[in-house]
């Protein structure tokens, strides 16, 4: 723990935790492109990139990420981003709901770095692409 800054760094990480606001930040420069990662025990570490402008999650088969968990409608959320290339989170009007950052997704909602996702009985952890800092 790096007590002048509050903050815990791995050394073989690019990622800062900082237990004071409990947020993921991170290290470099952002770009654009995002990952979703699991970190609940039915697909622990599973990772999925989102490449389109619009990736619908859910258990069907027609959905970009699909998700075995029998709480996740077929057609659960959609996460996306827009012209300006900010990300978002909507809830399709699933039954069990979307939770972002442990509030219940009423309306569409800005995603950021490290935002905690809860669909059904699986979190997922929203991260966009790192870049090094090189001066």
């Amino acid at each position: 723990m790096n007590k002048a800054h509050g903050s815990r760094r791995d050394s073989k990480a690019s990622t800062i935790i900082n237990p004071d606001y409990r947020k993921v930040r991170p290290a470099g420069l952002l770009g654009q492109r995002a990952l979703l990662v699991v970190l609940s025990e039915n697909l622990f570490g599973q990772a999925f990139v989102l490449s389109e402008a619009r990736s619908l999650l859910g258990r069907g088969s027609g959905c970009q990420i699909m998700i075995e968990d029998p709480l996740i409608s077929r057609e659960h959320c959609v996460i996306g981003y827009d012209d300006r290339g900010c990300y978002f989170l909507e809830d399709l009007g699933s039954k069990n709901g979307t939770v972002l950052n442990r509030k219940t997704l009423s309306r569409k909602a800005a995603l950021h770095y490290g935002d905690r996702i809860v669909v059904g009985d699986t979190i997922l952890r929203f991260l966009l692409e790192e870049r090094i800092d090189r001066k």
